[in-house]
């Protein structure tokens, strides 16, 4: 596993510095007000935190395609300026596309599908750059109940996660060595919470891929999100270390 590990971190352009282990994370003190909703689809009432379903009409739900380069790869750079725009700075994806090109902080020479993609080590690079200092946690130590605590604490949280899982769409779920791995960036905006107990049910995220307006505000309970984020070769966490937003 540190062989495997060792790889993943020179793969991504990570340092020790950015990366985050068990031993060394703390608690989020959890800031952001709980609401009770009957919005949450399939459950008849429901508590909520993070403001999802009215940040998923502010939040750019589609990558690519109006930048001047072409590239539409660029789910990260797509959650990057939506991770902006909740800690209250007005940065479109054009910018981030635009900035990370310019300083070879994407990929450049692969036009289309991938350009504009990053590693995890650029994407913080971009938040620092953005006033956003943010470290690194792969899924075994960010699990759905650090990253829920991360929302309902302020924080901001690109979530990397298998796009096919997600999506349901079968042909996206394998790489050419038949491995699911990590292969999407998305935005997790909001938690959801049961009524009566407060057990954790599931997320709100903003998926760029889904070329659907409804694509700002995407539910996916906990089983789902176990699928395609906690049982995910190469999953991670890119945390803000401070909180953007109810401080």
């Amino acid at each position: 596993m540190e062989m495997e590990l060792a790889e993943i971190m020179e793969t991504e352009g990570l340092t020790p510095e950015d990366v985050q282990d068990i031993d060394e994370i703390e608690d989020f003190n959890k800031i952001l007000p709980m609401e009770v909703s009957s919005e949450v689809p399939g459950m008849e009432k429901a508590i909520i935190c993070g403001d999802p379903i009215r940040l998923g009409d502010e939040l750019d739900f589609q990558q690519g395609f109006d930048n001047p380069y072409g590239a539409f790869g660029t789910c990260g750079l797509n959650a990057i300026s939506n991770i902006c725009h909740i800690g209250g700075k007005d940065v479109s994806e054009v910018e981030v596309v635009e900035y990370a090109m310019e300083n070879g902080l994407c990929t450049r020479d692969d036009p289309k599908f991938h350009g504009g993609g990053t590693t995890i080590g650029q994407q913080l690079r971009l938040l620092d750059h953005y006033g956003f200092p943010s470290h690194c946690e792969f899924s075994e130590v960010a699990s759905s109940e650090r990253l829920a605590a991360a929302i309902e604490g302020g924080h901001g949280v690109l979530l990397g996660l298998n796009s096919g899982l997600l999506q349901d769409r079968e042909w996206k779920i394998y790489n050419d060595a038949g491995e699911i791995t990590a292969t999407h960036a998305v935005c997790l905006t909001g938690t959801v919470r049961d009524v009566e107990t407060g057990e954790l049910k599931g997320f709100y995220l903003c998926d760029s891929s889904s070329q659907s307006p409804e694509g700002g505000r995407v539910f996916v309970t906990l089983e789902e999100f176990d699928e395609c984020y906690s049982d995910v070769q190469g999953s991670y966490a890119v945390i803000t270390d401070d909180p953007i937003r109810g401080a």
